[in-house]
């Protein structure tokens, strides 16, 4: 089976510094197995509910309940239900998710922690080296540190390596010139920024202009010297490493001015709440997602699943809510593998031997013997693309029944004009 790499091409937009890297050897990994009894394994997780960006973090936490309570109500994992204990808002501050973790551990003695959906990931550290299984939302570098952390989709990230998404979709659309947009109080959304700028640099086309200074909740007038350069460049794409709102905000400061033609790569926003709330005005905008498109649900029962447990709740699909789906999938199936008396480092191992693993048909293939980074050779970077038309979300760039084109990562193509195209 071909294996590929899949990192989440997505705009970082923490406030805080990433922690400096650290190492564990494997030896270090947890034997036990805290919050495991004869009929329960409890597990327990932390996200940025509190966030500058005002999106809703906290549905990881309803997609990871609904997926145990469907396996509950199949008898658990091994005659063992599998407990959500404990809920924390680390507020999107390092104090505070280093505090929350290890309350986690020490006072709530969870098995695994999940999901973990946050802007800052200073913990990772304190987690790697207790050896928790944990699992969550790859948009922090910190996913790579240790073989106990697994992400959505892959646990490595490379911000300043080209990106790929933002180039290709300029192509695809035609661009003439790019313009580059990225927060300055956001050291990853900087670094995102030069990742972009290496990839057109690469591949085309042209960058007419980059302003890494912009911050959180600008208005108009904060964005004028952005906006007269895409005048005087004669821009018409935009890409950017932040936040829907910010990429809404340029884009109306942009008609403020009577600039109408700019199309834009949007790092992050694909959800039914997002498209409720803006329609029409996203418009133009397309999305680099590295899961299965929620309008080309028809090709995974999985996904199917997913979306009528999560209506039940009362939500509409959406990534934050899928992220803890997918975590509480990849820990069932790790205590499966670990065998009746499952211990962490058990848990670990387990999941670390699997090869294709694809979320039963939501993502692309995860190889996790490679997952944790860098590139291995002849790995492969698939996303799936979708645009707003009418205030609608719809598919492009896609084959029947191969929703994700995919590039060479190491080595990267010549030319992003041959993609492949995948399944899973």
């Amino acid at each position: 089976m071909r294996r590929i790499r899949i990192p989440m091409i997505v705009a970082v937009i923490a406030v805080v510094a990433a922690s400096v890297a650290a190492t564990i050897p494997a030896g270090a990994q947890s034997t036990g197995a805290p919050g495991v009894t004869k009929t329960e394994i409890k597990v327990g997780g932390v996200v940025g509910k509190t966030n500058p960006t005002g999106r809703p973090y906290e549905n990881g936490f309803v997609g990871a309940q609904a997926y145990f309570d469907l396996i509950n109500k199949q008898g658990g994992v091994n005659g063992r239900k599998i407990k959500l204990v404990a809920k924390y808002d680390d507020q999107t501050r390092d104090s505070k998710n280093v505090s929350a973790v290890r309350s986690l551990v020490e006072e709530d003695k969870v098995f695994a922690v999940l999901p973990v959906e946050t802007q800052t990931f200073a913990g990772a550290d304190y987690l790697v080296q207790k050896g928790v299984p944990t699992f969550g939302w790859n948009i922090n570098s910190e996913w790579q540190k240790g073989p106990n952390l697994f992400a959505a989709g892959g646990s490595y990230l490379c911000f300043t390596c080209p990106i790929i998404a933002p180039t290709f979709i300029a192509q695809q659309v035609g661009a003439k010139k790019v313009g580059l947009l990225a927060y300055g109080s956001s050291p990853s959304s900087a670094q995102c920024s030069q990742g972009q700028e290496a990839a057109l640099d690469k591949w085309g086309p042209k960058v007419g202009f980059t302003d890494r200074s912009l911050s959180f909740g600008f208005s108009a007038n904060d964005v004028s010297a952005a906006v007269q350069a895409v005048k005087d460049n004669g821009v018409d794409f935009v890409a950017s490493c932040m936040d829907i709102n910010g990429e809404v905000n340029f884009n109306k400061a942009l008609k403020q001015a009577g600039i109408t033609n700019v199309q834009y790569y949007a790092p992050e926003g694909y959800d039914a709440e997002v498209i409720k709330q803006l329609g029409t005005e996203l418009d133009g905008f397309t999305f680099p997602i590295d899961f299965l498109p929620f309008e080309n649900a028809k090709e995974s029962k999985e996904m199917q699943l997913y979306i009528k447990e999560i209506k039940k709740r009362g939500q509409e699909p959406g990534e934050h809510s899928l992220v803890g789906w997918n975590s509480a999938q990849l820990l069932v199936e790790g205590l499966k593998q670990a065998g009746k008396n499952p211990t962490q480092k058990g848990v670990v191992d387990a999941i670390n031997s699997i090869t294709d693993w694809t979320y039963n048909g939501m993502r692309p293939t995860v190889d996790w013997t490679t997952a944790h980074g860098p590139f291995p050779p002849g790995s492969k970077s698939c996303s799936a693309y979708v645009t707003v038309k009418g205030g609608k979300f719809v598919p492009v760039y896609n084959q029947p029944g191969k929703p994700y084109v995919c590039f060479s990562q190491n080595p990267y193509p010549a030319t992003l004009g041959s993609p492949e195209y995948a399944s899973n």
